[in-house]
């Protein structure tokens, strides 16, 4: 009686183990499967930015997109049940990360209208190098993994960069010159952006932090909007276009933050930071950019840097 005892207890807990490890294994494909989501939301809104940021100008195309991401998120965060926060540091610093998302995304916009993509989105998306250079600055010490990862990623813009300015035609690479300066300012906004939600969200959460930050942004790229006098009006033509590139960044961001409260969030951040990628794939495909072996290497390097300092 005591050795069957014995086994149906050893038996149990195989059993019991087992299900562990599948449960596991579940939750590490939903962390990964919300950011592919992710990758899939942020890069191919940015790539169709290349025909609604040219055809509305970056200002007001982005407007659009901000103004339905922010209705989306009001609607998930009451929908979800998210208990709201009061914090004034917090909240001050939700409104820098909400004015910092909108810079960066205007600027994004505008150096993917300008073109190439395959050397604005790689750029941008080298910003957590910045990121980590930044975080050093006041007093963490990487590791030897991640020191290497900001040397890949920074090697990888470098080279990006080098492909735009070194084309054959002077006039093109004059303009290759102003999109690569674009998309470093992109890049350094993006650092702000990251800052400033890291800040803010152990006083407010994060849902709370991208909700705020989403009308705050709306609110500043309005007051641009009525300074530049610019026309506030979307032909009714491009109501559905610009609506399917609105959904698709706020299902980016969504995933994106539903991954980072997953059981492996590190699994979402690693894969959704491959959404250089999906944009430049969809430019190589869809408009057939040209891009080069040099640009496949850089951005190869980019989103492998990223992929390492976002699982560590």
């Amino acid at each position: 009686m005591r050795g069957a005892g014995e086994s149906r207890l050893r038996q149990f807990n195989t059993d019991l183990a087992d299900s562990a490890k599948t449960l596991q294994g579940q939750d590490r494909m939903i962390s990964a499967l919300l950011g592919l989501g992710s990758a899939f939301g942020l890069g191919a809104a940015d790539f169709m930015a290349r025909f609604s940021a040219r055809a509305l100008g970056a200002t007001l195309n982005y407007a659009a997109v901000l103004l339905i991401g922010a209705l989306a998120a009001t609607v998930w965060l009451f929908a979800a049940g998210t208990e709201l926060v009061w914090s004034p540091l917090g909240y001050t610093l939700a409104v820098a990360h909400g004015i910092a998302v909108a810079v960066m995304c205007v600027l994004l916009y505008m150096g993917i209208a300008r073109g190439p993509i395959a050397v604005v989105v790689p750029i941008v998306a080298a910003h957590p190098a910045l990121v980590l250079l930044v975080n050093v600055l006041v007093g963490v010490r990487p590791s030897a993994a991640q020191w290497a990862a900001m040397a890949t990623i920074i090697a990888g813009g470098i080279f990006i960069a080098r492909t735009a300015v070194e084309e054959p035609e002077a006039a093109e690479a004059k303009s290759n010159r102003i999109t690569v300066l674009i998309a470093i300012g992109a890049c350094v906004a993006y650092v702000a952006i990251v800052l400033t939600g890291q800040a803010a969200t152990p006083l407010i959460g994060a849902a709370q932090t991208m909700w705020v930050g989403r009308w705050t942004g709306l609110i500043f790229i309005a007051i641009v909007l009525l300074v530049q006098r610019a026309p506030l009006s979307i032909p009714a033509e491009w109501l559905p276009f610009v609506g399917l590139q609105a959904g698709l960044d706020t299902l980016g961001y969504i995933a994106f933050l539903a991954g980072s409260n997953s059981a492996a969030p590190h699994i979402t951040m690693v894969v959704a930071s491959a959404f250089s990628v999906v944009a430049v794939l969809l430019a190589r495909l869809i408009i057939h950019e040209k891009v080069s072996k040099m640009q496949w290497a850089a951005i190869a390097l980019i989103a492998g840097g990223t992929a390492v300092l976002s699982a560590t």
